[in-house]
C-alpha cells in the first residue's frame, strides 16, 4: 500500500511539472481581501487598471488589456461565501478612461451587450453612474451575496465588458472565507503578474 502512494505521489509531481499540463488553480486570499468571518463580512478592493503602468513601461504603447487588479477576460475568479456582506472599495486606476464596477450574470462572448445599463446589476450592486468614474476616484459597492453561483464583476462602459473588462465572481455555499483564484491558462505568461 505504502510503495502504491509513492508511485502515485510521483506520477503527480511528475505530471505537474511536464509542460502542456494544466495544473489546478489553488484559491488564495490577496492582499485586497479582508474575511472577518465573525461578522460573515469580507472587504474587497479593486482597482481598475492596475497594471496599466507596467504594460506601457514594457511596450510604450498602450494596450487593449484593461483590467480589474491586473486581471481581466476571466482570468481570476472572487469567491465570496453565500450570505455575507461583500463591501467592494473601487477604484479607477486608469489615466486614460473612466471606469465603473457592477455584479452581472454571465454573458456568452457572442451574447455580451455593447454597454451596461443600472438595470442588469445583479442585487442593485454597481457603481454609480455606470458609465464610469475618473481617475483616482473611488466608489463603494456594499451588498449581500443573496444566492449561490457564478456571477461576472464588470465595466459597464461602453463596449468594455466586450473587450474583456470583466472577472469572474462567485457566490459559495459552505465556505469559510472569500479567496480568489487565477485561472492560469487564460492568463498570457508575458503579461505582468496581478495584484497580490
Amino acid at each position: 500500500m505504502e510503495c502504491r502512494t509513492h508511485i502515485a505521489f510521483l506520477a503527480f509531481v511528475v505530471l505537474g511539472l511536464l509542460p502542456g499540463i494544466a495544473q489546478a488553480a489553488e484559491p488564495f486570499v490577496p492582499s485586497w481581501i479582508k474575511n472577518v468571518p465573525a461578522a460573515k463580512t469580507v472587504a474587497i478592493e479593486i482597482v481598475a487598471d492596475w497594471n496599466q503602468v507596467e504594460r506601457y513601461r514594457r511596450d510604450n504603447i498602450r494596450t487593449d488589456i484593461i483590467d480589474f487588479n491586473g486581471y481581466w477576460g476571466g482570468n481570476l475568479t472572487i469567491i465570496v461565501p453565500a450570505a455575507w456582506s461583500v463591501e467592494i472599495t473601487f477604484i479607477n486606476g486608469s489615466l486614460s478612461f473612466p471606469h465603473s464596477l457592477m455584479v452581472t450574470r454571465v454573458y456568452a462572448q457572442s451574447e455580451m451587450p455593447v454597454k451596461l445599463m443600472a438595470k442588469d446589476a445583479i442585487w442593485g450592486a454597481h457603481t454609480d453612474p455606470p458609465e464610469g468614474i475618473k481617475y483616482n476616484e473611488r466608489r463603494q459597492l456594499n451588498f449581500v451575496a443573496l444566492q449561490a453561483g457564478k456571477y461576472f464583476l464588470a465595466c459597464a462602459r461602453q463596449t468594455h465588458l466586450m473587450d474583456g473588462h470583466w472577472i469572474g465572481f462567485e457566490v459559495r455555499n459552505n465556505l469559510d472565507q472569500a479567496v480568489a483564484v487565477v485561472h492560469d491558462d487564460k492568463f498570457p505568461q508575458d503579461q505582468p503578474p496581478g495584484r497580490p
